[in-house]
C-alpha cells in the first residue's frame, strides 16, 4: 500500500500558529512601488514559516500587560504578518507602529491593522 503526504493549506498553518482563520488571505495587494499582486498560496506559506507561534506569546502579553497599572502600547521592530500587535492587543494593549522590510507581510499588517502607522 503507498501512503501519499499532502501538503498543509495556508489555512491549516494559520491554525498551527495560532493565527485566525484568513489571517494571510488578503486577496489582491499592493507593494510600496505601487505594484499589484494576485493571490497566491505562495507567499502565504513564506510568511507563516517565517511567523511566530502566537500561543507562546498570547501568554507572555498577558503577563506583561497584568505588570502595568497604566495602559501599555507596544511597537513592534521585524513585525511579521502582524503576530505581536495582534497578541498585545488581545492581552488589552495598544499596538502603535510595526516595521517589517518584506513586501507582503507589510501587507497582511496593514490589512489586519489599518490604523497603525
Amino acid at each position: 500500500m503507498e501512503s501519499v503526504v499532502r501538503r498543509l493549506t495556508p489555512m491549516e498553518c494559520e491554525r498551527l500558529q495560532g493565527y485566525p482563520d484568513g489571517w494571510t488571505d488578503i486577496g489582491e495587494w499592493t507593494d510600496s512601488e505601487g505594484k499589484k499582486h494576485k493571490p497566491a498560496d505562495s507567499c502565504r506559506y513564506k510568511a507563516l514559516g517565517n511567523s511566530i507561534a502566537l500561543l507562546f506569546w498570547a501568554e507572555l502579553a498577558k503577563v506583561v500587560v497584568a505588570k502595568y497599572d497604566h495602559p501599555v502600547t507596544m511597537g513592534s521592530l521585524f513585525d511579521g504578518i502582524g503576530g505581536f500587535p495582534l497578541v498585545f492587543e488581545r492581552a488589552g494593549a495598544k499596538a502603535i507602529w510595526a516595521s517589517e522590510i518584506e513586501e507582503f507581510p507589510i501587507a497582511v499588517t496593514k490589512r489586519r491593522f489599518p490604523d497603525g502607522e
